[in-house]
């Protein structure tokens, strides 16, 4: 525990004295994978991975499981506006008249916009199936796309595609009497596609899709994530901290992304005429670190309280964006219809979710905010997003 909080201190101070480089500059986090679960409690949640998401979130979490989970599952997100947006630009640029007349629409349409930022989210039908110590995942199509209506009259469009084969393994560490420590790799296959572009009013009078197949980057990488999980033994004595015991504690760290390298190759899924010289944005080492509290289960509900610091070591990390708060409130009828509620602060923006389940059907819901601003300027984009599940 007291290495945990140290290391926390060591990272934010070291952080807080290189802040001034990245002055003016965007800083928002792709992240690859995102859990309605764990967005709901601030995307803390390092320390949980207690269900089929420890695959991506923590691998280690695969060390403590008791039975097999399969999960098959698709999920869509975007702010409010973004299909207004969307359409408005397509409305634009199908304007009758000359081809000046056509601009001056779209001109007209991205001004309304200035200083707002569009994105949505939407995974593909996907499926995860962990045990004990291991388990495996497909995503076919992960696609994240962020739009920022600009002056000069432009539109700056930034998009992800990927698809992700994971295969996760953990083990504990037998030998240790005083805690329950676990740890746990994740081995991944990413294909890319990435787009970021300034694109002005008379690329937009000429087609108005933002994104083109043929202006994608493409390339696949090889990587891993390596997880730990912490959970001390409390002796039951007449000492204060004693009580924490109660609560359960329990300590996690990530290291994501370890060999942060450029993409190796490409199988032009998505653009035929990808240039295997034309390198897609890489898959980032970061760490992340986080604690769990368990609150007492009163009547049908009980829950947990965490603590993380994500993204330690990613360019555009600032300890707004990095810390991490979540508290999550499970209830339970029967063993067949259960769910939770969920808070959380999530890059300075409040988050809010709940899941229902009823024998094997799942639905997650969750608003949260990400911040698309400068260092200087912090800009919150709020999302909404649903995910439909069967849990077996």
């Amino acid at each position: 525990m007291k290495f945990f909080f140290s290391l926390v201190m060591v990272v934010v101070f070291w952080r807080v004295n290189s802040w001034a480089g990245y002055e003016g500059v965007s800083y928002k986090i792709h992240e690859q994978y995102l859990s309605p679960r764990a967005l709901g409690m601030g995307n803390a949640f390092v320390a949980v991975a207690n269900d089929y998401t420890a695959l991506y979130y923590n691998p280690a979490g695969l060390a403590f499981r008791e039975d097999k989970e399969m999960n098959l599952s698709f999920g869509i997100g975007a702010t409010t506006a973004f299909q207004t947006f969307a359409n408005d630009i397509s409305q634009a640029s199908s304007t009758q008249g000359t081809e000046t007349e056509k601009q001056n629409a779209i001109f007209s349409a991205i001004q309304k916009q200035y200083g707002k930022t569009f994105g949505g989210r939407f995974v593909a039908p996907n499926g995860v199936l962990v045990g004990q110590g291991w388990g495996i995942g497909f995503i076919p199509m992960d696609v994240s796309l962020e739009l920022s209506p600009n002056q000069p009259v432009a539109v700056n469009a930034t998009v992800y595609m990927d698809t992700t084969f994971s295969f996760g393994w953990a083990d504990t560490f037998k030998d240790i009497e005083t805690a329950k420590v676990a740890w746990g790799v994740t081995g991944k296959f990413v294909n890319r596609g990435f787009f970021s572009k300034a694109i002005d009013a008379i690329e937009l009078a000429a087609d108005s899709n933002f994104v083109k197949t043929s202006d994608l980057k493409e390339g696949y990488f090889f990587d891993a994530d390596i997880g730990f999980l912490y959970k001390p033994h409390i002796a039951d004595d007449d000492s204060l901290i004693s009580y924490l015991r109660l609560a359960r504690p329990t300590f996690g760290a990530v290291i994501r992304n370890v060999i942060d390298a450029n993409s190796v190759g490409t199988f032009k899924l998505f653009n035929k005429e990808a240039s295997s010289d034309s390198k897609p944005e890489k898959l980032t080492r970061v760490i992340d670190i986080g604690s769990r509290w368990e609150y007492p289960s009163l009547w049908i509900f009980g829950g947990r309280g965490t603590l993380d610091i994500k993204n330690i070591l990613h360019p555009a990390f600032n300890l707004r964006k990095g810390l991490h708060i979540g508290f999550e409130f499970d209830w339970t009828m029967y063993s067949w219809w259960k769910g939770n509620y969920r808070v959380g602060l999530n890059q300075g923006y409040l988050t809010a979710g709940l899941s229902a389940m009823f024998t094997w059907f799942n639905l997650d819901l969750v608003t949260y905010g990400e911040d698309v601003g400068t260092y200087s300027s912090p800009k919150e984009n709020r999302l909404y997003m649903a995910q439909f599940n069967m849990n077996f």
